[in-house]
């Protein structure tokens, strides 16, 4: 053990082929028009061209020298507490940050990385702005692996004694799901992801119309297909087909070989065929967890389950990262959490929104049907139809909230489901709840309710809230919270 931590003491920078990744990364913007500038103007002996010509060979040389001292002065080491940065292309920075503090880890490795047995490792902390993470952009997979076999062992800021070794139990991983092609194919039929490549396609079609003047057999085929309803029938198929084969094949480039495992103290994600990603969140920096389900999604019982953490390189790919089922069964997904996450409970009986709820939600006004309704009865009077039908989607909407509208208190769990064609459900601790918020408009004191509005820890903060509950059970949550 004190040969590994004297190496993790050693200074070390990132893999060589950083540079030559980066002085492309950096020039690849000019690189074309550069070419071009020197072989159109090759023989012009222009003061303006000369100098145009001169200023890119001297950004050039900035570049690689950029580069070079970046890569020459950044360092990193471990302590037994703490992860030191050294890092500065021409001003050299000193960035120290506690072990305790980093939420979780995650490791990219793209084809190219692959290709020379790199990766790319992101420790993500609790912090905001730059600072919210730190970059290992290319390093070995060995060293990876090393990385987080260390913060693994220093864990809760664990001291070990003289002579204490792990077992071989600590080292285990359990697999407790893998994503199968079936569950995919399920997965591609009945999330929103399946009217992506339609709009994928639409978009393609204009740009291509452009070159190639396709329109006119678009329109000879749609022609075709509409002569009987068997043969709309048939080409409505095809057209579903060639959505789902494309939703899948999206699906299975990002969540393709999915496997979750954990051991005693972290849990693990991989996910990707081509660029793999590898998630490893420590179940004590697990902040809340958050299941979405669509509307067909929700009419055949199966969700979308999410680990929300305080660390994050950034909105789309913390989540995707973090996506723990991608597209489970409901039924199942309680128990392989309480596997994963033993010290969770989950409490499959909530209170559901008083009637009252259903009356103020229909009675309270709505800025979006008048403003709506002011605008099209100025500009587009004949089109006087949007407004009634604006409303009837508003209605039928906040219905279909206070149908799916759930609360319930465990103990030291708080859940709350909220929703309408989508629904979230999203429970969290209350040690983990950074700001809890209650509220009463007139319209609400007048039938004794009141909104709950609670905030997570996470990158970005997560806000998850509740219209209309009776207003004694928002005081109930606030001296719940109040008392912690």
């Amino acid at each position: 053990m004190n040969k590994v931590r004297n190496d993790m003491h050693k200074a070390r920078r990132m893999h060589p082929f950083w540079i030559i990744s980066s002085i492309f990364a950096s020039a690849k913007e000019f690189l074309v028009p550069s070419v071009m500038v020197f072989m159109i103007h090759m023989g012009s002996d222009s003061i303006i061209m000369n100098l145009v010509k001169f200023g890119l060979i001297l950004y050039l040389i900035y570049v690689v020298i950029s580069v070079w001292l970046h890569w020459r002065r950044f360092k990193y080491y471990f302590t037994d507490k703490e992860l030191y940065i050294h890092e500065g292309r021409f001003i050299v920075e000193k960035r120290i940050i506690p072990l305790e503090r980093i939420q979780n880890v995650q490791q990219n490795t793209s084809f190219f990385h692959r290709i020379f047995n790199l990766t790319s490792l992101t420790l993500n902390t609790g912090a905001s702005g730059n600072e919210s993470s730190v970059n290992l952009e290319m390093i070995t997979r060995q060293e990876a692996v090393r990385i987080q076999d260390y913060l693994n062992s220093r864990a809760g800021n664990k001291k070990e004694q003289p002579g204490e070794e792990h077992s071989a139990d600590d080292a285990l991983r359990k697999v407790h799901y893998e994503m199968t092609w079936k569950q995919m194919m399920a997965a591609s039929f009945t999330s929103l992801s399946l009217f992506a490549p339609a709009l994928v396609l639409f978009a393609l079609y204009s740009k291509i119309d452009d070159l190639f003047s396709i329109e006119g057999y678009i329109s000879e085929m749609i022609h075709f297909f509409g002569k009987s309803w068997y043969l709309s029938a048939f080409g409505a198929a095809v057209l579903l087909a060639v959505m789902i084969f494309l939703s899948m094949g999206k699906n299975c480039i990002q969540y393709g070989l999915l496997r979750v495992t954990s051991d005693q103290q972290r849990i693990y994600i991989e996910k990707g065929v081509f660029n793999r990603t590898e998630f490893s969140i420590s179940k004590k920096k697990v902040q809340a967890i958050k299941f979405s389900q669509t509307f067909l999604q929700r009419w055949f019982g199966f969700a979308k389950v999410e680990l929300v953490s305080a660390g994050g390189v950034g909105k789309e790919e913390i989540e995707v990262a973090s996506t723990i089922f991608p597209f489970i069964a409901k039924k199942e997904a309680w128990p392989l959490l309480s596997e994963i996450l033993p010290l969770i409970e989950f409490k499959s009986e909530m209170t559901k929104l008083p009637r009252s709820s259903l009356f103020v939600k229909l009675l309270r006004p709505s800025y979006l049907w008048i403003i709506g309704t002011i605008a099209v009865l100025y500009f587009w009077p004949l089109l006087w139809y949007i407004s009634p039908a604006l409303l009837i989607f508003i209605v039928i909407y906040r219905i279909l909230n206070y149908f799916n509208s759930y609360y319930v208190l465990n103990g030291p769990y708080i859940q709350l489901q909220t929703g309408a064609f989508s629904t979230e459900l999203f429970l969290t601790t209350r040690r983990k709840i950074e700001e809890l918020e209650v509220s009463d408009s007139w319209l609400q004191r007048a039938f004794g309710l009141a909104s709950l509005k609670i905030s997570t820890r996470a990158k970005p903060i997560h806000v998850s809230a509740i219209s209309d509950i009776p207003k004694e059970m928002a005081i109930k949550y606030y001296k719940w919270y109040a008392n912690r």
